[in-house]
């Protein structure tokens, strides 16, 4: 009975290591598809993978099959020795993918766009016995345009590339300065220029590339994608205020304003007058106070008006009314985390302004 409960505990410990190196396999794939490096050596590092990741279910079939058997220490030391390899090889796979991992996930750097070509795909490509269930693209080097580049192809990538075409590559520097692909998208800029000198009023044409500006951060370019869009449909304001969102987070104040200066003369809504009068004030000029004001008398009981009113205030020294904005703000909507770390300190400059004669 002692024989058979080591004999199950031997085969449970076995179960648990081989489950743990597949999960380990899996998320070494899943990183090196998130924190994507190129590698020419790719088809090489994924077949091994592949072949380590399946050789460990087959050898583990196998050592089953000895020890059913009864096999010898001699005639089963060679199964523990491929186990050994595969599982060395997937070990040694995860370490890579971490090191991946941690160079992606702490890198704060904005990506660099490069255009480039998509030269070709690569799908299940024999390797060893098999083939790997990986798809990867050869680019054009945006380094050096007689090379080329390998880099593994998301499933949402295959959905809207193919080879030959022209393609933007985001390219972020990296925590340990290993340059990584956070993504490759069509080169919208090339396509829609072609169809904007056939059509150039296409209106969906200058939606796309003013969005396709603000992915890559180029901010002025979607300011005058956005501006033309404008100046085509000047009665649809809700894709203008949807630029003025995207840039608001990355405070293009300037491009907000070029953009929506048009649009407040035409149409009278909380959001828009909210955002260009928070877009003028920021930049120091009180005009702005005029549409925040008149935001917020639209939508009293929305905090977003009283929110950018708070900013704009204490920006121009005035921190008796920054204060009241941000309260008003905050009871509009609790919990705004940063009218929490502020509020204290305008509190007591608003005091001392107030006993300044």
């Amino acid at each position: 009975m002692l024989a058979g409960l080591r004999a199950l505990l031997g085969a449970f410990r076995a179960t648990i290591v081989h489950v743990a190196l597949g999960s380990l396999a899996g998320w070494a794939v899943w990183a090196q598809f998130v924190y994507r490096v190129p590698n020419r050596f790719l088809a090489i590092l994924l077949g091994a993978l592949t072949a380590a990741s399946v050789g460990l279910t087959v050898v583990s079939w196998i050592a089953a099959v000895f020890t059913a058997l009864k096999a010898s220490p001699e005639q089963s030391r060679w199964v523990e020795r491929a186990y050994r390899a595969c599982a060395l090889t997937v070990l040694g796979a995860t370490f890579y993918s971490l090191y991946l991992f941690t160079n992606g996930k702490f890198d704060l750097t904005d990506p660099v766009p490069h255009a480039t070509t998509l030269v070709s795909i690569a799908h299940e490509e024999t390797v060893f016995w098999g083939s790997t269930p990986f798809t990867w693209m050869t680019l054009t080097s945006w380094r050096d345009p007689n090379r080329t580049e390998r880099v593994l192809m998301r499933w949402d990538e295959r959905l809207r590339l193919w080879g030959g075409q022209p393609v933007m590559v985001l390219e972020r520097q990296g925590f340990y300065g290993v340059r990584w692909v956070s993504a490759i998208e069509p080169n919208v800029e090339a396509q829609s220029r072609e169809i904007l000198r056939l059509a150039p009023d296409a209106l969906q044409i200058w939606k796309d590339l003013a969005l396709f500006y603000v992915r890559l951060l180029r901010f002025d370019d979607a300011r005058r994608a956005a501006s033309e869009y404008v100046a085509r449909a000047p009665h649809d304001p809700e894709f203008p205020a949807q630029i003025a969102s995207a840039m608001m987070g990355r405070d293009r104040f300037a491009e907000i304003a070029a953009i929506l200066k048009p649009v407040v003369a035409r149409h009278e809504r909380m959001d828009l007058y909210a955002s260009y009068g928070y877009a003028v004030a920021m930049q120091g000029q009180r005009e702005g106070f005029k549409y925040l004001e008149r935001a917020a008398e639209l939508r009293p009981d929305h905090w977003w008006p009283h929110y950018a009113l708070g900013h704009a205030y204490g920006v121009h020294r005035d921190y008796p009314r920054a204060v009241a904005s941000f309260e008003r703000a905050l009871a509009l909507r609790p919990g705004l985390a940063d009218v929490g770390r502020l509020l204290p300190g305008l509190r007591q400059q608003a005091a001392a302004q107030q006993r300044t004669p």
